[in-house]
């Protein structure tokens, strides 16, 4: 009669260590589920809990790592790591006031338990309080003089509050304690790139696909920085690299046609645009860079769909609306660029080249008066703008105010001495005769009006 039950158990036991083997090789979907048959012959077990939600977090469901966590703990409630465990990861999930209610029962527990003060680090830091930050980092080294850990939390709390030099300074703490230690160079090099250090940024990338080489994530970031610096050939290196391992990485097709176009090459850049749009048609940029490629190859009416698609997708993005409108207006589609960049004008009143593409459009629909006004208050926002100068003086031309065009060019000639378009226009308003021919063309047209 008690054969079965035991050989339950036994198979039970077995479910749990096969669930171990296949944590080990990264198959954590099969991990979890001999784990939950395991549990399901003896819910009993703390540690097969505590197992199944270590392998759901490796799995990236940390609601429901913390709920095995917590019935890990209606078994045995005062078990440290339990208990530091469901800290972090409801940290994650941003319940930040469940999350130090565990680190201080933890601290209550053992108070020599340094876990408890290093996570609150970075659930402090999480919540904007960095003072705290601070002094739970403090507090953790009068436990553990050297944790490479608490380096690393507090880095992220100096980071978040600009304070790059010092949150190197901590990163490269932990990695004096820890050679090896998780995005320490990646966070380095984060910071580097923010300080404009991109050389040093470069080093710190280097060293982090060194140690990860499999991390896409990371990879994608190295090739944007080498874009940065104009190191186009190694840049797209690593982007082809990781759409060899990785087919559907729009952003890596996206960068690829970033590169192409920078080199002119309109056909590739086209190629890889449609890949990505063949991966996710609402893919943030795509149909914009897209259409970029597409007027210079001439195809207006293609460039337009796509611009439409974009402003479908762009909501109120400022970033988005500025460069669909910019295009529309290339495209010609001048109305519906005027919708647009009047959208972006009520988002960014102080954004200078929202005011003066916004005054363009009305140029092209003849609408002088609203473009001029504009363009005013782009030269308000920004006194060396040589284009709006430009466009004023344009726009007071064709109103007949030689005087002031002439002035509007003046200024414009002084900013952008070499710019062909800004000096034609002052030779013609400067050519002898043009005020007359001009005077005479006008009177001609008022003839015929009250004609």
């Amino acid at each position: 009669m008690d054969t079965e039950p035991t050989n339950e158990w036994i198979d039970a036991e077995a479910r749990a260590d096969r669930a171990h083997q296949l944590y080990e090789q990264g198959r954590w979907a099969e991990a979890a589920a001999e784990l939950r048959a395991a549990i399901s012959v003896h819910p009993h077990n703390p540690a097969w809990h505590f197992n199944l939600a270590l392998t759901l977090e490796a799995m990236g469901d940390y609601a429901a790592a913390c709920q095995s966590f917590t019935l890990a703990l209606t078994i045995d409630a005062d078990d440290l790591e339990t208990l530091n465990c469901l800290g972090v990861n409801q940290t994650r999930l941003g319940k930040y006031a469940e999350a130090l209610e565990h680190f201080r029962r933890m601290e209550e527990i053992d108070s020599s338990y340094e876990p408890s003060y290093c996570n609150r680090i970075v659930t402090y830091m999480e919540m904007g309080d960095h003072d705290k930050a601070e002094l739970m980092f403090y507090m953790a080294r009068q436990v553990k003089e050297e944790c490479p850990a608490c380096y690393f939390n507090i880095g992220g709390s100096l980071y978040a509050r600009g304070l790059y030099d010092r949150a190197i300074d901590c990163w490269e703490q932990a990695l004096r304690l820890d050679a090896n230690h998780p995005y320490a160079n990646l966070h380095i090099a984060e910071a580097c790139w923010d300080k404009g250090d991109l050389a040093r940024a470069r080093r710190h990338y280097q060293a982090e696909l060194q140690a990860d080489e499999g991390d896409l994530d990371i990879r994608l970031d190295y090739g944007q920085l080498l874009m940065e610096m104009n190191l186009d050939a190694e840049a797209a290196r690593q982007f082809q690299a990781i759409v060899d391992r990785d087919g559907d990485n729009a952003t890596a097709y996206l960068c690829l046609g970033r590169l192409a176009w920078r080199k002119g090459k309109l056909a590739s850049a086209a190629e890889h645009y449609r890949k990505v749009l063949q991966i996710d048609p609402k893919f943030p940029g795509a149909h914009v860079r897209l259409a970029e490629v597409l007027l210079r190859q001439g195809s207006v009416q293609d460039a337009a769909r796509h611009l439409v698609y974009e402003l479908r997708q762009c909501g109120n993005d400022p970033e988005r609306l500025q460069e669909v409108g910019r295009l529309l207006l290339e495209a010609r589609q001048v109305r519906r660029a005027n919708e647009v960049l009047r959208r972006l004008v009520r988002l960014r009143p102080c954004d200078a080249n929202a005011q003066h593409n916004l005054a363009v459009s009305f140029f092209m629909m003849e609408r002088l008066k609203e473009g001029i006004r504009h363009c005013r208050r782009a030269l308000k926002l920004k006194p060396d703008y040589p284009m709006a100068l430009y466009n004023l003086a344009l726009a007071h031309q064709r109103l007949g105010q030689i005087p002031r065009a002439r002035r509007y060019v003046a200024r414009a000639l002084t900013m952008a001495p070499k710019d062909s378009n800004i000096r034609q226009l002052s030779q013609r308003l400067r050519a002898p005769g043009f005020w007359s021919r001009l005077r005479s063309r006008l009177s001609s047209s008022s003839h015929k009006d009250q004609a």
